[in-house]
């Protein structure tokens, strides 16, 4: 007879199902769950929005399938800003840091992860998705390079920037979970490197809230200690590339919701429905700079990972708001808070280069922050290594 699962106190959960892995592999005897917008033989696949709320998979999506080969046991799908629009989840709660946001649109896996309910927990990231939730709970997040991962079976939201990534509990699970969402058949053993070229990305727009930006100060500190040689970046223009983002964004999703009716249209969630409505505002010519601007910043990219082994910035440049606020206000300008949360982040998912979101807490700081390593196209393994290495002198303990 089996046992009922655990409570859900945080409504992560969609649907609570268990789908067990192999019997033997890297990740035997770790449990998982998986974002609402993922297919899972079975499970709901509704993607957040009402007009899908009785949709089931009838198939699993490869990138779930690669875990579950691995050994890992999938426990349920969980909660998600309506079709991935986004950046709050506002359904689900913070388990971590009561009262503000657990973020999103992965912010159900989050939850998941941070309530203790399972190991791990796959999302989808086309902004910042899995990274900004795992900031605002204290979590560990790994976005891949673009193509690494198949998007198959994965609802999409702009299918040129959406990527499948995991939410973990610890870097070194996380890097485990990474491994076999890769398809990299056998861990590759990690160098202890003594001394790594670490770019420091400026904030020469001043878009940092001033506890994120000492933050940062203290981690380049703490890093330099540790005999890595730190190079002061100047970053590409932020508030171009967001603008860009948003636009690309904005018309593939146009495109992907193109045959709902005005009845199904209605039907989506609130996030999705705003969200289309302002696509009717992008023009062709916000589309062409746009897409020079992707050009720019992928140039940008390749010319970086030359210079050093990763670059560091903020997850967020903000602290994790409160629950319900609808404007953020950081460089002397309120913004909704998806443009907020997605303002450094989204940058990974224009270059299509793997990012890892790791917690990082300055001393006599109580809120969460989190520290964003980028690296190289397709070096993604390489990342998840160095991320492990450094994770201990980030540790620091501010000595």
């Amino acid at each position: 007879m089996s046992s009922a699962p655990p409570p859900d106190p945080d409504n992560a959960f969609v649907e609570r199902r268990m789908l067990p892995g192999a019997a033997c592999g890297a990740l035997s005897g770790t449990t998982f769950a998986v974002k609402d917008n993922i297919a899972v033989a079975g499970m709901a696949f509704t993607a957040g929005h009402p007009l899908y709320r009785n949709r089931k998979s009838d198939t699993t999506a490869p990138a779930i399938q690669r875990l579950l080969t691995a050994g890992a046991t999938c426990i349920g799908v969980t909660a998600t800003d309506a079709g991935g629009f986004g950046a709050t989840t506002p359904q689900t709660a913070n388990p971590a840091f009561s009262g503000r946001i657990v973020g999103g649109s992965s912010g159900g896996s989050a939850a998941a992860v941070a309530r203790g309910l399972c190991d791990f927990a796959v999302g989808t990231d086309t902004g910042g998705s899995v990274r900004i939730p795992a900031a605002c709970t204290g979590l560990a997040a790994f976005k891949p390079t673009f193509g690494r991962v198949p998007n198959d079976g994965v609802w999409p939201l702009a299918p040129t920037l959406d990527h499948v990534g995991l939410i973990g509990r610890n870097i070194g699970l996380l890097q485990r979970a990474g491994y076999a969402l890769l398809g990299t058949e056998s861990p590759i053993a990690a160098t202890n490197v003594a001394q790594f070229r670490i770019g420091i990305e400026e904030d020469s727009g001043g878009f940092r809230e001033p506890s994120v930006a000492a933050s940062v100060d203290y981690a380049a500190h703490l890093l330099a200690r540790a005999g890595h040689v730190i190079v002061r970046l100047e970053g590409p223009d932020r508030r171009r590339i967001a603008a860009a983002h948003g636009t690309l964004v904005l018309s593939e999703a146009a495109r992907v919701y193109a045959d709902c009716s005005a009845a199904e249209t209605d039907s989506l969630g609130e996030a999705a429905r705003q969200a289309l409505r302002h696509a009717d505002t992008v023009s062709t010519e916000m589309i062409s700079d746009a897409l020079k601007t992707l050009e720019e910043v992928r140039a940008w990219a390749e010319d970086t990972t030359e210079a050093v082994d990763l670059w560091i910035s903020p997850t967020l440049p903000v602290p994790p708001p409160r629950a319900g606020e609808r404007r953020i206000r950081f460089a002397g300008r309120d913004r909704p808070p998806v443009i907020a949360l997605t303002f450094l982040t989204c940058l990974a998912n224009m270059t299509g280069s793997p990012a890892v979101a790791l917690p990082f807490r300055m001393p006599g700081v109580d809120l969460p922050f989190s520290l964003q390593l980028t690296g190289g196209r397709a070096r993604d393994e390489a990342l998840l290594s160095v991320a492990v290495q450094l994770t201990p002198i980030l540790a620091g303990n501010a000595k």
